[in-house]
């Protein structure tokens, strides 16, 4: 029987340069869910790898996994277990339900409600399911997890005052210079990080939005939406001269700005201030370049310092998600009680009827001659007894505790009780 495991980090127990060290991104993820996969006691396994967080997720029938899974992320992160412990969460069983259905729904984000989370679980899905690597129990989790997610933005108002990272960049922004009306921006970078930014970019009414891609083609596409001009990457540096703030959020796992580009750019701008704004996981800006004088960068853990006038009215819509999500884990548990139940109620119930006609067949052996409405009354009387006797036996085994292990404690004493294979 498979149980629930999740080891992960996050903003809360792991620093930038801990995160980025585990991290999977696009073309690693594959290989990082197969390796977690292949680990030993794994039955089925995903990997949840955003700037904010890297959780493996995985179902278990040994105790061996957990051991497998915090061995992987030390040695993905080149560090001891001693220095990567005090940094990881282990969770089991209906802990990892309640945790997955709150992460998806916005609950644990550093911006509570922020809304890529949803999308970002479902492509952890989308990916397991593509490599077959999930079992049957995650396939429940990971499904009843989307519409959990679903049913919280529907019947509570957390999205609708909800932001993004990348707003929380361009309030930053905003805060640092008060109007952006006037200011050129650069971004590197045209993903799904890019184009919001682009978006909150365009409704502050900057001056020019620059737009830096590997693909030129999406650089001039994203560009062209926000009345923006695209430019080659390789320009990066020669744009740093040019723009006010520089925001980057590409995919790539190295620095594509460093120090010595930023000096040569405020050299050239005779030493007027430049912003750099890093939402990139695995950085991609120096981080060396915050001891340069009039070169101010931040990256994503300081975002979470920005003012939001709407926290309080998201936080009121989170104890009512919190509620939700509560009642979708008991939900969730009692259905996987029953599922694990089935089979040795059936058994139990088969082995009840084998006792029952067999003892019932010597009886009638014995009484001799009897009508079919004698037959039919003890037929009943029989059956109404075994039904009483397998009643709070079946009840037992359908309401166990919602943990695994202690649901096979209660399968293996009714087992054991009533003989049962």
């Amino acid at each position: 029987m498979s149980e629930l495991l999740l080891v992960g980090l996050n903003h809360r127990t792991a620093p930038l340069e801990i995160r980025e060290r585990v991290h999977a991104g696009p073309q690693e993820i594959e290989e990082a869910i197969r390796s977690i996969r292949a680990l030993p006691g794994v039955d089925g396994a995903t990997i949840l790898s955003t700037c904010n967080r890297v959780e493996a997720i995985a179902s278990s029938g040994g105790d061996d996994a957990i051991t497998s899974i915090v061995t992987w992320m030390c040695d993905r992160a080149c560090s001891t277990r001693e220095a990567l412990q005090h940094h990881l969460y282990i969770l089991r069983g209906s802990d990892v339900v309640d945790h997955l259905f709150r992460v998806a729904s916005g609950l644990d984000s550093m911006v509570l409600g922020e809304p890529q989370i949803a999308g970002q679980v479902r492509c952890a899905f989308a990916g397991a399911r593509k490599l077959a690597s999930f079992d049957p129990l995650l396939q429940q989790l990971f499904e009843q997890t989307l519409r959990v997610a679903k049913k919280v933005r529907t019947r509570t108002g957390i999205g609708l005052h909800a932001v993004s990272i990348p707003y929380a960049a361009v309030e930053l922004a905003r805060k640092i210079f008060g109007d952006l009306k006037g200011l050129r921006v650069l971004l590197a970078g045209a993903g799904d990080m890019g184009e919001l930014t682009a978006e909150h970019l365009h409704k502050q009414q900057v001056r020019q939005v620059i737009v830096a891609n590997r693909s030129y083609e999406r650089a001039v596409e994203l560009a062209a939406r926000y009345h923006g001009t695209a430019v080659q990457y390789e320009s990066i540096e020669a744009q740093l001269a040019e723009c006010d703030i520089v925001i980057a959020s590409t995919a790539a796992p190295h620095y594509v700005i460093g120090p010595e580009e930023v000096r040569r750019a405020l050299s050239a701008r005779r030493n007027r201030n430049l912003f750099l704004i890093d939402l990139s996981v695995p950085r991609n800006i120096d981080p060396a370049i915050a001891a340069i004088d009039r070169a101010y960068l931040y990256n994503v853990d300081d975002l979470r310092h920005v003012a939001d006038d709407n926290a309080k009215l998201r936080r009121e819509e989170a104890r009512q998600a919190e509620s939700i999500i509560a009642e979708e884990v008991l939900a969730f548990g009692r259905r996987q009680m029953a599922h694990d139940a089935v089979p040795t109620i059936v058994e139990l119930q088969r082995r009840i009827e084998e006792i029952r006609s067999t003892e019932l067949e010597k009886f009638m052996r014995r009484a001799g001659a009897i009508s079919a409405e004698q037959r039919a009354a003890v037929e009943m009387l029989t059956t109404q007894m075994t039904n009483k006797i397998l009643h709070y036996p079946i009840l037992h085994l359908k309401e166990a505790s919602l943990e695994p292990r202690e649901r096979e404690s209660a399968r293996h004493t009714v087992r054991k009780i009533f003989g049962l294979r």
